[in-house]
């Protein structure tokens, strides 16, 4: 019977699926370690990181028969043992770490490759081998691996327990004597409890007895075999005519690159790969359960003044408590499977940053903060490109070079943060720098000429306005094109971006001394919390993420401006919009305009107020998407079902700005 293992194209695929999921992660770590290696002054911690991933996507590969994939991965390992013993004695060069993140990007697009379906092109790894060439040792620091090894051939005992801790043990003893080098199985490898032997090779001037003696531990050994080998045949590789050896068993793995089989960190044990599909619908079924809460409290409330018996309408008050509390639990824990600290998508900024520096000649040096601040999955993955075109703007415009901050009087090097925390029901996202800020004048000047506005214009608006024209599409202050900036997309994609994610972005400069972008955003996508507000015979509910104020007006506190109501708040004018006349809802039979209420809601710079004419109270709503001719409007961004079983549409504060604002130069034109 033969020993081969079919696997149907299916499982195949399976296996794909997860080998892709964690090398993802692992080669992430493996350029964020090697970032490291230009600070660190002890390097082995980080030499230890880069090599567990280097071999754990060897040997994964190998298995899958991902051949370009594991011959790179083994040059790499060679790379990296000759490039710690470079470092003893000194600093690693940036051409250096280039070239091991140029390495860990290759692993990255050949796993893309491989694990694709269908499988596209592998890229050429010939030219990166061919450069992945250890780095000269100084002459003045002695090799610490000589011509030749002490192989140790050491068999358990046969009462060992626990071959692992027993070669542990052993290792130790012989690392007194010179240096490890290499151990088949590695006292790591799970294999190691089922093997009665395990090999080791050690570069040492102890003479063999010495060796031996080392070796031999009472109830852990009970035999060992010393002969010297060539270092050359270990670092090598496996001997191609050693029919007894498997492929890959020879590749040299030292102490410092850890194991295969160790776990990527000290809590992957306690980490649960769930498909995101598998949470919505839990998600989905809890937000049924919100809305049946309503419901229950809806009833409870309705029978509170009615002539059923009080002991039932107790006993239904206190279900609803129960129900209540339980399910406010379920929709947190659930809520809480979503939630990914930012740190994921704050991670790749690193590189970037210092890449992008150098080739702008600018020394800058990043700041992350609060990179275990939580947020909903979905928007995490969201961020990145709206953060990328914050940091690259930030990097290309705002910072200065050395030369130009020196004049100014500041550090030759910049400083850039990244930061996230809590602020109430939601998350606060910064970019901030400090360097030149941004200049209205030249905002001003970019907007006349692009036709964006016109010259006549400019006297009567505040800074403020002005400086919202860089979030129009097309708007550039760049002179010319780059890899960077100067072809008209960005700060409206930022908006964009950052407004689908149900969240607003505000911005602050000085001249001088800096631009900071705050972006708001809520902690869930799934469940909103709103005001419920009647308009006519109908309800709506506005996110609260946009609100800033909600006032009562009183009369006379509302003014006409060019045919439009406004209101002054807080040292400015804000134009009314009201949402019976925005909605087109008809008129109600007892219609009552005093003390209506004004929701105050704004994005960057920009503020309108929404005129209610009743202000219902606060509300936790699920969000249902439409499909109908309501989704093309644009103040309208979805549905959702209160617990007296209506239908409220929510409001789309971000639309219902854009139209507010695009009427207003309509009138402006008019007159």
């Amino acid at each position: 019977m033969s020993d081969e293992i079919y696997l149907t194209q299916e499982e195949l695929g399976q296996l794909r699926d997860v080998f892709y999921a964690q090398a993802k992660d692992m080669l992430v770590e493996f350029s964020e370690r090697a970032l490291e290696l230009e600070v660190t002054s002890e390097p082995t911690d980080v030499f230890r990181a880069l090599g567990r991933v280097v071999h754990t996507v060897k040997g994964d590969s190998m298995a899958l028969e991902f051949t370009a994939l594991t011959k790179l991965s083994h040059r790499i390992e060679d790379y990296l043992r000759g490039f710690r013993e470079a470092l003893r004695d000194r600093r690693a060069h940036r051409d250096e770490i280039d070239l091991l993140l140029a390495s860990g990007d290759l692993l990255t697009s050949l796993v893309e490759a491989y694990c694709a379906d269908p499988p596209t092109t592998v890229p050429d790894i010939e030219e990166l081998c061919q450069r992945l060439v250890p780095p000269p040792l100084d002459a003045d620091v002695p090799r610490s691996t000589p011509e030749t090894l002490a192989q140790l051939t050491i068999s358990f005992a046969g009462d060992c327990q626990m071959h692992s801790a027993g070669a542990f043990l052993v290792r130790q003893r012989l690392e007194k004597l010179g240096r490890f080098v290499h151990a088949d199985p590695d006292p790591d490898d799970a294999a190691i409890e089922a093997s009665p032997r395990f090999i080791v090779y050690v570069s040492s001037e102890a003479n063999a007895k010495a060796l031996r003696r080392a070796a031999r531990v009472p109830g852990v050994t009970s035999r060992v075999v010393l002969k010297y080998v060539a270092a050359s045949s270990v670092i090598s590789g496996p001997d191609k005519d050693d029919a007894s050896q498997e492929p890959g068993e020879g590749d040299l793995c030292p102490e410092s690159m850890g194991s295969a089989n160790a776990p990527a960190s000290s809590s992957s044990s306690d980490l649960l790969r769930v498909e995101v599909a598998k949470i919505d619908r839990i998600m989905d079924l809890v937000g049924e359960l919100v809305i049946g809460r309503s419901m229950v409290a809806q009833a409870v409330a309705d029978m509170s003044g009615g002539a059923i018996e009080g002991g039932v309408r107790d006993l239904l008050s206190d279900a609803n408590g129960f129900l209540e509390r339980t399910l406010t639990e379920l929709q947190a824990a659930v809520l809480k499977i979503r939630m990914v600290p930012v740190e994921q998508v704050f991670k790749r900024f690193p590189r970037l940053v210092r890449d992008l520096a150098h080739s702008r000649g600018k020394e800058i040096e990043l700041d992350i903060q609060g990179g275990m601040t939580e947020l909903d999955k979905s928007i995490v993955d969201a961020l990145g490109e709206p953060l990328l075109h914050l940091v690259r703007n930030a990097i290309d415009h705002g910072i200065e070079t050395p030369e130009e901050r020196a004049a100014s009087g500041k550090a030759p090097k910049a400083r850039l943060t990244l930061s996230a925390f809590y602020e109430g029901n939601h998350v606060h996202i910064v970019v901030e720098d400090d360097g030149r800020g941004i200049d209205v004048a030249r905002i001003a000047q970019r907007a006349v000429t692009q036709g964006i506005l016109e010259s006549s214009q400019l006297d009567s608006l505040a800074p403020e306005e002005i400086l919202n024209t860089i979030y129009h599409p097309g708007f550039s202050t760049a002179d010319s094109v780059s890899d960077v900036s100067g072809r008209g997309i960005g700060m409206d994609i930022v908006r964009e971006s950052i407004a689908n994610l149900k969240g607003v972005i505000e911005l602050e400069t000085a001249p001088g001394r800096g631009t900071r972008f705050l972006i708001r955003l809520p902690l869930t996508l799934a469940i909103l919390r709103a005001v419920l507000v009647e308009v006519g015979d109908q309800t709506f509910a506005v996110p609260l993420t946009g609100v800033l104020e909600i006032i009562r007006l009183v009369p006379d506190q509302a003014k006409t401006i060019l045919g439009r109501g406004v209101l002054h708040w807080r040292n400015q004018v804000v134009p009314l919009v009201s949402l019976k006349e925005a909605l087109d809802v008809p008129s109600s039979e007892n219609e009552d305009d005093r003390g209506a209420f004004v929701l105050l809601v704004g994005e960057a710079e920009r503020r309108i107020g929404l005129v209610a004419e009743r202000l219902v109270g606060e509300q936790e709503l699920v969000v249902k998407p439409i499909e109908d001719a309501l989704t093309r409007s644009p103040g309208i961004a979805g549905a959702s079902i209160l617990g007296n079983g209506r239908v409220v549409l929510i409001l789309h504060t971000r639309g219902l700005l854009d139209k507010s604002m695009s009427l207003a130069r309509k009138v402006e034109a008019l007159r």
